[in-house]
């Protein structure tokens, strides 16, 4: 009677540590991890080293569009796969960073495997202090706050246009362009936008037949409102859309007294955005410049 109920607790202890290992394996996406976690390496690292699926791998590079002209960095590289992937797919030249020296040492010996050792370079360091102003695409597989901490120095460093992606954690307030859906997990994708925000001015003609443009831009991320003033007739912006550097809006056409709508578009550089103006069938050139000390930070 003592041993049939002894051995049923011990099935019950094994069942439960068994639903424990099962839960536990659901919560990370690759059950590897379980084993790193508690290792000395891992206690270093802002998050711990996953493997990325394959098929997740092909959804980033291709949803970013990565190609051969482009740059591209890994954020906490691992062992290295998705630049090497990177490369080998799309010709494209790729860099690693980690900080885990040991990672960085297997991510070598892979891309050598692979015979891209050429086009990619792995650099032991820290993700937030390393400069990433080259990249044109950047990938990340991190957690969701390294994501938010990352967020102004990707805002900052990034050029106007280039990617980025991520996986299982978004960013944030910075709502992502599009978005991929892997069962329970997703992939997101960013484009970093200029920055628009501040008080813009042009004119049109001369003397009397003149015009002056006023414009002001609010800002949140790749989200762009505002108003413009013809002569001092304020007028609100309309359909705004900013992709990296290019901006577009509309104006009523009693902007300018026409029946049709103003279409700007536009491309900005620095405190200039220099584009065109179409009404009806007709085009003509605009060039705004903006007062700096009017410009704001795109992440607060």
């Amino acid at each position: 009677m003592i041993k049939s109920f002894n051995q049923s607790l011990l099935t019950l202890a094994a069942i439960l540590l068994f639903a424990l290992l099962m839960s536990l394996a659901s919560f990370y996406p690759c059950t590897e991890a379980l084993a790193y976690m508690d290792t000395e390496r891992s206690h270093k690292l802002d998050a711990p080293f996953v493997r990325t699926p394959d098929y997740v791998i092909a959804e980033m590079l291709h949803k970013a569009g990565v190609g051969k002209d482009d740059i591209l960095y890994d954020l906490g590289s691992g062992d290295g796969r998705i630049v090497i992937e990177a490369a080998r797919k799309t010709g494209c030249r790729a860099v690693g960073i980690e900080i885990d020296a040991d990672l960085v040492d297997d991510s070598r010996l892979n891309a050598a495997r692979a015979g891209v050792k050429d086009r990619v370079r792995f650099v032991v360091a820290d993700i937030f202090t390393e400069n990433l102003s080259e990249a044109t695409v950047v990938t990340i597989y991190m957690s969701g706050d390294v994501n938010r901490r990352l967020r102004p120095k990707l805002l900052r460093e990034l050029k106007p246009g280039a990617r980025i992606a991520t996986y299982t954690f978004d960013m944030g307030e910075w709502k992502p362009d599009a978005v991929s859906t892997f069962g329970r997990e997703d992939a997101y994708f960013w484009v970093v936008p200029a920055n628009a925000s501040g008080k813009w001015v042009w004119t049109e003609g001369k003397g009397k037949s003149g015009m002056r443009w006023e414009m002001e831009l609010k800002q949140v991320f790749q989200e762009v409102s505002g108003q413009v003033s013809l002569n001092g007739r304020p007028f609100p912006l309309r359909d705004v859309k900013l992709k990296g550097d290019e901006i577009r809006f509309n104006l009523d056409g009693d902007a300018a007294d026409r029946t049709s709508a103003l279409v700007f578009t536009g491309r900005i550089r620095g405190n200039t955005i220099e584009g065109t103006i179409a009404a009806d069938k007709s085009h003509r050139a605009w060039k705004a410049n903006r007062n700096p000390a009017t410009m704001q930070p795109l992440d607060r």
